[in-house]
């Protein structure tokens, strides 16, 4: 008789859960707030995430291939494409596009790959470019569009974000009181700042949207223990 004993180590049951699942569930997640950086910031935003995500997208295939030398790629998991727009997401809406390609070959190349990839770098690789950007290009990183010019993207008109408006406040500015947005505006987005933190609607609505995939397995383990409780109260009665 044929021996259909299969000896493994643990974990025998699978989730379903795989990298790629769970990086594209943050993608879905930073839709808002993508939406809303168009709405606002229009060629710009699009320019400044489509060059982060692309260069992002190469540069782990380039390194991946022929430095790395691995057999397969990983492009295809969603962690570079996560990171690009992560990275996008950290940055003004007029940073021209050289300055991009270095912030994203830093992220992926320093902050990811160099401590071998995916799982294993210490820091987040798009907070890594940022601040190599930042403390490379201080004077562009910190210069951030009015919002509504829409077809404008390294030409466009630069203002004070409500952070520096409130730091001139608080030194003594009261004129700068009248450029300060309002509650409202500060709450959907309509103000100067990176792309990905303009908004606070937008990432409440995605935290919303990324934790549904959490809330069903919360209510799915929920009704598991539910059901065995049950159980475990009718055989004690029996």
């Amino acid at each position: 008789m044929e021996n259909n004993l299969i000896v493994s180590l643990s974990p025998h049951v699978h989730g379903g859960d795989s990298v790629k699942k769970n990086m594209y569930g943050v993608l879905i997640a930073l839709i808002p707030a993508f939406l809303v950086s168009l709405y606002f910031f229009g060629l710009g935003a699009l320019i400044v995430t489509a060059t982060s995500v692309a260069a992002c997208l190469f540069f782990e295939w380039a390194i991946g291939k022929f430095l790395v030398k691995k057999e397969t790629t990983t492009i295809c998991d969603g962690s570079a494409v996560i990171t690009g727009v992560l990275l996008a997401f950290n940055l003004p809406s007029n940073l021209p596009i050289w300055i991009i390609i270095l912030g994203a070959l830093f992220a992926i190349g320093v902050g990811k790959m160099s401590f071998g990839g995916l799982g294993c770098n210490p820091f987040n690789p798009a907070l890594a470019g940022r601040v190599f950007l930042l403390l490379s290009f201080p004077v562009q990183m910190t210069s951030w569009p009015v919002v509504g010019q829409l077809t404008s993207y390294t030409d466009a008109t630069t203002a004070a974000t409500p952070l520096n408006l409130m730091k001139q406040i608080a030194g003594g500015n009261i004129e700068a009181l009248k450029d300060l947005p309002s509650s409202f505006d500060l709450l959907i987005g309509n103000n100067g700042g990176c792309l990905g933190e303009v908004s606070a609607l937008a990432l409440l609505l995605g935290l919303a949207l990324g934790s549904c995939r959490l809330l069903k397995l919360s209510l799915s383990t929920a009704s598991l223990a539910l059901e065995i409780s049950s159980r475990r109260k009718i055989s004690l009665l029996v």
